[in-house]
């Protein structure tokens, strides 16, 4: 009779903690829950519910003890497995994390938080697959989890599987209208299918919700440069400064946006006060190398471009930038070989072979710079430019058929008439080639 009793008395103290709890005051829950235990030490509830009131109050090593005493008196309790689990995983401990999701998973496999959890511990170690098949379960078993289809259009926008990767941002800021990262998210997706405007609208209401949203407004800004809004662009980005003084992106996107307005001097100054705070960027290196070389100040732009390939020697685009600047220097060998190098690293550089093709061009190769710009054509098929220039190339070897042919082809991609689609014309006429 005592016993019961005493396991009566248990479970009235679990109740009054649970209605602490329901009013948020923990200290007093966890109080009750202790009361709970000393009338009953094999409470497996009492352990799972103080444990949870650690856990709530971020004393995870208490936490971690009550649940393991919860599972040592009732090894099939499921949720305590999940609430270990979770509280290893917030302290990345991803194998136990997983080890207790999978047991908990095993016991209750209708646990759709469960599921979710553990597809972030792939998501963690880079399992994409195995993180997208658990997702899909958790959203099986309970279609209003907002976290799981943000986290699913996650792996889609790696996947550059952008307009599926929008369908799960929709949802789960259907579900979670104060999802701040999902808004970010999908406007960062509409920005890769060049969908600006509907990128604005989503990044505009980030800034609506929380008007000192740092992302809001720097990737507002950088919406804003897409569509040549330069103004605006800049407003955002001096917003972003006062609000993280520090924050080199905002120097930076702030130089870009100078660049993009051709005002070079103004875009060197950002630059380098985006590298006072951050010296170990190459990309802005890179981005200062460019303003020197539109300002033709060359020795800089070339000094530039190897301070970002000494931080990243695999950035091919500063290849790139040194052969320009050769070029202009009329270092032509030395160009062609920074070129050389960008192709390497990126055998899908469109630009690195056309840039290539035109030096061998200077230096007479003329067969070479047909091999180079075929493979532009390959890479771009559209590319009035490749076929310009390999009719050129054509032509200088007196190719005046295959010449005429690119020459025609060039006339009929080129989106406009300029001053090269004029002479092209003149000569295929002075060729008597028909010209449409």
């Amino acid at each position: 009779m005592a016993e019961n009793q005493d396991v009566h008395e248990s479970e009235i103290w679990i109740n009054r903690g649970d209605e602490f709890i329901n009013h948020g005051d923990l200290i007093r829950a966890n109080e009750c829950f202790s009361r709970a235990l000393e009338f009953n030490t094999r409470s497996y509830t009492a352990y799972f519910k103080r444990g949870t009131v650690y856990e709530k109050s971020k004393n995870y090593a208490q936490a971690i003890i009550d649940f393991n005493n919860a599972i040592a008196l009732n090894p099939d309790f499921s949720f305590a497995y999940f609430k270990r689990g979770s509280i290893f995983l917030e302290v990345r401990q991803y194998d136990n994390a997983l080890n207790d999701f999978n047991k908990a998973i095993a016991l209750n496999p209708s646990l759709s938080f469960a599921y979710h959890k553990r597809g972030l511990i792939y998501l963690q170690k880079k399992e994409y697959d195995e993180a997208l098949e658990d997702f899909n379960f958790a959203l099986e078993l309970d279609p209003s989890m907002g976290q799981s289809y943000f986290q699913r259009g996650n792996i889609y926008f790696n996947k550059n599987e952008y307009s599926r990767a929008i369908e799960d941002y929709t949802k789960a800021i259907r579900y979670e209208p104060s999802n701040e990262n999902a808004l970010i998210s999908r406007g960062l997706a509409y920005i890769n299918i060049k969908d600006y405007k509907d990128a604005l609208i989503d990044f505009s209401s980030v800034i609506n919700k929380n008007p000192n949203s740092a992302a809001g407004y720097n990737y507002r800004g950088m919406a804003f440069v897409k569509v040549k809004d330069y103004l605006s662009a800049l407003q955002d980005f001096q917003k972003l400064i006062e609000l993280e003084s520090e924050n080199y992106d905002a120097y930076n996107n702030i130089g870009v946006v100078h660049f993009s307005m051709k005002e070079y001097l103004s875009a060197i100054e950002d630059f380098t006060n985006a590298l006072s705070t951050n010296p170990n960027s190459a990309q802005i290196y890179f981005n200062r190398g460019n303003a020197y070389y539109y300002l033709r100040k060359f020795n800089e732009a070339l000094t530039d471009y190897d301070n970002a390939l000494y931080l990243n020697p695999r950035m091919y685009w500063a290849y790139y930038g040194k052969g320009n600047v050769l070029m202009m220097k009329n270092k032509i060998m030395e160009a062609i070989k920074e070129y050389t190098k960008s192709i390497t690293i990126n055998p899908q550089f469109y630009q690195a072979y056309i840039s290539r093709g035109n030096a061998f061009i200077k230096l007479h190769y003329y067969s070479k710079a047909e091999e180079d710009y075929t493979l532009a054509i390959e890479l771009r098929p559209n590319s009035y430019v490749g076929y310009l220039n390999r009719g050129i190339a054509f032509k200088k070897e007196n190719k005046n058929d295959r010449a005429a042919r690119d020459f025609m082809e060039f006339l009929r991609l080129v989106p406009e008439s300029t001053k090269a689609a004029s002479q092209v014309k003149r000569w295929l006429k002075q060729m008597n080639y028909e010209v449409e």
